[in-house]
């Protein structure tokens, strides 16, 4: 059983990682839909489909796995991940697999036993069986596929699933491995590389910047706008992308509400005084579980602290009603006392079979006896605790500290050994027993005593009621009702001192929007095909808020905007604009350069150290146009006049220098080799593959 818990853990891993198991793709659409037009599938990639049923199938298992793994909870961020996290690996599935089948790539079944049981076993397989000493457990991965007929059909899923998904791991490995050994470079191309890299250009420069024009004084016309547009708009397509502004109707709790809370908590005071088990009377009637830990002042709110130390408030004190982080509390002193905040010892373990994370066979009786006589030799001389520890301890962190624990806080130990350390001098040494079994226990060190109290809190959340959800539900619906367009929402917002928020750059893949945790809503609803520019939405319910919104913009996905376009750019376009100024000017000073930078606020200087690989030049920045001039001309040409990124230029190569040639080009092939490499590790090939396969994302509608 434990060994299938490892397999759930880490399947949920193998998922982000090696892709998803058992995809099971049914042809054609299972959800038929009333309304024409309306997609019924979560992808297309290209003539497959993904079904919402296959779809939902998968995301359903991961989230099972993935709430196995943290306690049976997810947030919203977490659940949204595990859609998309599924979606991306299903359409990863597909395209692998039909490349795999082109390039004939496949695991056999001997090779997927020597996955689990070879000499070198899949690194899942070992995460996954591995024994408390941190050893791979073999005959457990052995038992497993020896009795799989007799599992559960839970049990049986989950091994079929992390088989699949060694199987997929493998798959990726053996292509990766496929890409890796094709790589070749030729000496003449590392020669290339090697020169680019290090051959070194002097230019002498002429060149004025163009910082050194005022903005207002370039004109630019709606010509060289729309020549920019078209020149560039290939180089800046966009994703789908609408943008909204939105209000917010807070839910919050009323002063009723927290009137309630208060009342609640005050009713039950008497009561809280005089039960006997205050601890089971938080734990049926509080919204917090009682915590029985010790604590010192700095760990109390300020009102309560002043009231548990007061010296003339003892055991069994209550104290209240009081707020404190959204709760209205009762506290009831449950005991008073000088404990150290942090403590030192050292410990022999002897556990037996049945004890809290044992792997022992022996009786408690006969662990009991070992024990004994292991306290005996240590309490007439405790120097050696620490000798006995590394060959006895069942402890294994005792094979690296010799059963020093070195310091810990008071109240992380289980509670029989902490007491016994905070309860005893330095030096001590005594036996306890815990769930673990028996401890031998050499107190070693403590910080100072300080006043302590272990306290009950009996807390009531205050929360918006009912009555709360109804009053600011209709104050929205006010709101709708009675402004239907995108006039009438911003006059209202202004009229009524609301705060519209704007959200300028929606995407299918948005999970966040400034205020709300979880707006998947509002993005489904700005990307359905009947929603226009100008609509107005109904209500949205989320996480403690209504939410309302008007869709202000849409654009799809291809060319931008040319609006946007042109002001994003504006300064790249003014700065063309004075390339061409600049060089309008030059023009009247011929081949006098020196004359042209004197009378234009220029300057001329030489850049060193050029090369082809490097995209600096000299302090005028990135200037790649200029370098690639330079890195073509022969040493004494003159450039013809460049305009730039930062300025306009005029070179003369000084000088060019090869480097020396080295012995052999080793370490650049080593180096072109790693960058490779380290491409193929960070699936540039998929990435280069999924660039040519037509995909349709209807994700949007789902989740």
């Amino acid at each position: 059983m434990a060994a299938i818990g490892n397999i759930r853990k880490h399947y949920g891993l193998l998922v982000v990682i090696v892709g998803l198991a058992l995809l099971a793709f049914v042809m054609g659409d299972l959800l038929k839909s009333t309304n024409s037009g309306q997609r019924t599938n979560v992808a297309t990639v290209g003539k497959e489909k993904i079904t919402y049923q296959d779809y939902s199938n998968v995301v359903n298992m991961n989230l099972e796995n993935a709430k196995a793994n943290n306690g049976g909870s997810l947030s919203s961020q977490d659940n949204y991940s595990i859609h998309a996290n599924t979606l991306d690996q299903m359409i990863r599935e597909i395209i692998m697999t039909n490349e795999y089948d082109k390039l004939g790539v496949t695991v056999s079944s001997d090779e997927l036993y020597d996955q689990f049981l070879g000499e070198n076993p899949n690194q899942y397989v070992v995460q996954s069986f591995t024994d408390a000493d941190g050893k791979f457990n073999r005959e457990l991965v052995t038992t497993y596929i020896r009795d799989f007929q007799t599992l559960s059909p839970e049990m049986k899923s989950s091994w079929l699933n992390f088989e699949q998904a060694i199987k997929n791991d493998r798959l990726n490995t053996k292509y990766d491995n496929l890409l890796k050994k094709a790589y070749y470079l030729p000496n003449k191309l590392a020669a290339r590389y090697y020169a680019d890299k290090n051959d070194k250009t002097s230019a002498e420069v002429y060149a004025v910047r163009y910082n050194t024009i005022a903005d207002s004084t370039v004109v630019v016309a709606e010509a060289d706008n729309k020549a920019f547009y078209e020149k560039n708009k290939k180089k800046y397509q966009t994703d789908a992308t609408r943008a909204i502004d939105y209000i917010i109707f807070e839910i919050e709790p009323s002063e009723a509400d927290i009137e309630y809370s208060k009342n609640y908590v005050a009713d039950l005071k008497n009561d809280f005084a005089e039960i006997q088990n205050a601890a089971n009377f938080v734990n049926a009637n509080s919204d917090l579980p009682y915590d029985s830990a010790w604590k010192a002042r700095k760990d109390f709110p300020v009102e309560l602290e002043t009231a548990i130390f007061d010296e003339n408030n003892g055991v069994g004190f209550v104290y209240g009603p009081y707020e404190n982080e959204g709760y209205y509390n009762i506290a009831r002193i449950m005991d008073l006392s000088e404990r150290s905040d942090s403590l030192m010892a050292s410990h022999i373990l002897v556990s037996y079979a049945n004890a809290l994370r044992s792997t022992e066979t022996r009786t408690k009786e006969e662990a009991q006896a070992l024990a004994d006589s292991i306290y005996n030799v240590v309490k007439k001389d405790s120097s050696k605790i620490e000798t006995l520890a590394k060959s006895l301890s069942d402890d294994p962190s005792a094979q690296t500290n010799n059963g020093d624990l070195g310091w810990f806080t008071d109240g992380t130990m289980v509670h029989t050994f902490n007491e016994f350390v905070q309860n005893n001098k330095v030096g001590t040494v005594g036996m306890v027993e815990t769930p673990f079994g028996f401890h031998i226990i050499k107190v070693t060190d403590r910080t100072e005593a300080q006043p302590k109290a272990r306290v009950a809190v009996l807390a009531h959340e205050i929360t918006a009621s009912t009555n709360t959800y109804h009053n600011i539900f209709a104050e929205a619906n006010r709101f709708v009702t009675e402004n239907t367009t995108a006039e009438d929402f911003n006059k209202a917002i202004e009229a009524q001192g609301l705060n519209k928020r704007t959200y300028p750059s929606l995407r299918t893949t948005t999970n966040f929007i400034t205020g709300i945790s979880n707006p998947r809503q509002i993005v489904r609803w700005a990307f359905d095909e009947n929603t226009k520019v100008g609509d107005m939405s109904t209500i949205f319910d989320l996480d403690d808020m209504y939410v309302v919104a008007v869709l202000t913009k849409s654009v799809e996905e291809g060319d931008p905007v040319y609006e946007d376009i042109v002001d994003r750019y504006k300064y790249v376009i003014i700065k063309d604009k004075k390339g061409e100024l600049i060089a309008e000017k030059a023009k009247a000073y011929g081949n006098d350069y020196k004359k042209m930078v004197d009378n234009l606020k220029g300057e001329n200087t030489t850049v060193d150290n050029i090369t082809f690989e490097g995209r600096g030049f000299g302090n005028f920045g990135v200037e790649d146009k200029v370098i690639g001039t330079v890195m073509g001309m022969k040493e004494g040409e003159i450039s013809e006049p460049i305009i730039g990124g930062n300025g306009f230029f005029v070179v003369k190569v000084n000088k060019h220098e090869a480097a020396a040639t080295p012995q052999n080009y080793d370490n650049i092939i080593k180096e072109q080799r790693s960058k490779y490499n380290n491409n193929i590790n960070n699936n540039v090939a998929f990435s280069a593959i999924k660039e040519n396969v037509k995909i349709e994302d209807n994700s949007v509608l789902f989740f």
